[in-house]
């Protein structure tokens, strides 16, 4: 576990997680609020669960607009600043109304920080000056295909004439002994040590007996409306709510999902799918586990 490879780009995160710290009555909100807008992706890529047709069903399945209207609403209602991002078990570009969802969360939320991560197949520099104009803050490329990757993307985003922050391109093909990514096994459902970096040490022996701070500074919602755990969680075996029903709120501080982070906080990870997990979970969120320590005391 002492050699596990941190990628580049988590440096970014955390800061942003640090930053976007709030509160409301007392309850430590997430820094994060990840969205799986769509029910598929263009890609097969073998590290990823898409790739298994027995574990990963593409679908035209996609948010509607009207369900991310209520939904951003009520965190409209608990003043949230944080960043919500697009992004999970799917490409967000895919989503044939993906600028009308950026324009609802900076309709209702104008202070919050609003990302994307794609692999970049669909950007084009219309498409970037779309999202743009739309609100969007950041789309982060995953670029899986090689280093000219680089000056293409670096020249859609001088073409469409928008900040550089705004293209933020992320190394995913092996160079140097490693794909530039903290690799997870998906839950169980990747080899992950296929992927890691030469000099790091396997996972074999699972659970992890480490906490995990990935609940208390971020949350996932399905494009159904369902809050499920985190990112990592593809079988979407841990869900906590629906937001067509209940309100955010309620459902992030509510009994389940508190509970969980009980058994995390005390490095018990035997249940549900973080038993299968090998994710490293303290690299980024420290400050809102803290925060939300002391609220339990």
């Amino acid at each position: 576990m002492q050699n596990r490879f941190i990628d580049k780009s988590t440096n970014r995160k955390k800061q942003i997680v640090k930053d976007k710290l709030s509160f409301f009555n007392d309850v430590v909100l997430p820094s994060i609020i990840e969205f799986n807008i769509t029910g598929s992706c263009n890609r097969n890529c073998s590290f990823c669960p898409v790739s298994n047709p027995k574990v990963y069903t593409k679908t035209k399945d996609s948010l509607e607009v009207e369900l991310f209207e209520k939904i951003v609403k009520s965190l409209q209602d608990i003043n949230y600043e944080g960043k919500i991002l697009f992004s999970a078990f799917s490409e967000p570009l895919l989503h044939k109304k993906v600028e009308e969802l950026i324009k609802v969360v900076k309709k209702y939320l104008p202070n919050i920080r609003l990302e994307i991560v794609s692999n970049g197949d669909l950007l084009t520099v219309e498409k970037l000056k779309k999202l743009y104009d739309a609100g969007l803050d950041t789309i982060n490329v995953s670029m899986y295909d090689g280093k000219h990757q680089i000056e293409y993307f670096e020249n859609i985003r001088i073409e469409a004439d928008v900040p550089k922050d705004v293209v933020v391109t992320r190394r995913r093909y092996f160079e140097n002994g490693n794909y530039g990514i903290t690799i997870s096994n998906r839950v169980g459902l990747v080899n992950s040590n296929e992927y890691r970096d030469e000099n790091e040490e396997a996972i074999l022996k699972l659970p992890l007996k480490q906490p995990c701070y990935y609940p208390f500074y971020m949350i996932l919602i399905d494009y159904n409306g369902d809050v499920l755990l985190c990112p990592h969680d593809w079988n979407k075996t841990l869900k906590f709510g629906n937001l067509q029903e209940k309100d955010f709120f309620s459902i992030w501080n509510g009994k389940a999902l508190n509970g969980i982070r009980e058994k995390l906080a005390k490095n018990d990870r035997n249940f549900g799918a973080c038993k299968s997990c090998d994710v490293l979970g303290t690299v980024i969120g420290e400050e809102s586990f803290e925060s939300w320590n002391k609220n339990e005391l």
